[in-house]
């Protein structure tokens, strides 16, 4: 504890002596200010005023989206007067969507698939019924002949699509 009391006091002893010196300070110079030439502005004109048009070009480049392509179409309609049209054997390419369409409004139809391959495109081996306004779509996708029949027509109507490759 001895030795901490000595230099605290030796410390003290430098910072008194290390500020009182006998040599006055120097003075800071302080720069006097010039005065900026004056540059004489010139006189407005009468010139109008010019109008600058910048166009902006958009350089990013943009993908390009695909446009589906559209599936082919065929319409298989139930009139009021008990027919179908078109009737009987109807070709269509492989992919074309084939829409049974109900316009009798005082009953509903049906279609009926006669075999497996064609139950697996309706759903089942079930009566698959139309209401009126009503419609049902099949995208028939594979090559084949596929047999059906439809109703209430008595005796009940058979017809077939066939599917090309």
């Amino acid at each position: 504890m001895k030795k901490l009391f000595v230099v605290l006091a030796i410390l003290f002893t430098g910072i008194l002596l290390a500020g009182c010196t006998s040599e006055p300070a120097a003075p800071v110079a302080t720069p006097t200010p010039t005065a900026a030439p004056v540059v004489p502005t010139e006189a407005p004109t009468a010139e109008p005023t010019k109008e600058i048009v910048v166009i902006v070009v958009n350089t990013t480049e943009e993908t390009p989206t695909a446009t589906p392509t559209p599936i082919p179409t065929s319409i298989i309609t139930f009139t009021q007067d008990l027919t179908l049209m078109p009737s009987g054997t109807i070709y269509v390419k492989a992919g074309t969507k084939v829409i049974w369409k109900n316009e009798d409004p005082y009953k509903p139809h049906y279609i009926l698939a006669n075999d497996v391959a064609t139950a697996a495109y309706f759903g089942s081996t079930d009566e698959v019924t139309i209401p009126y306004g009503g419609t049902i779509e099949v995208i028939f996708d594979k090559p084949g002949a596929y047999d059906y029949t439809t109703g209430p027509f008595q005796p009940a109507g058979q017809a077939k699509i066939v599917v090309m490759a």
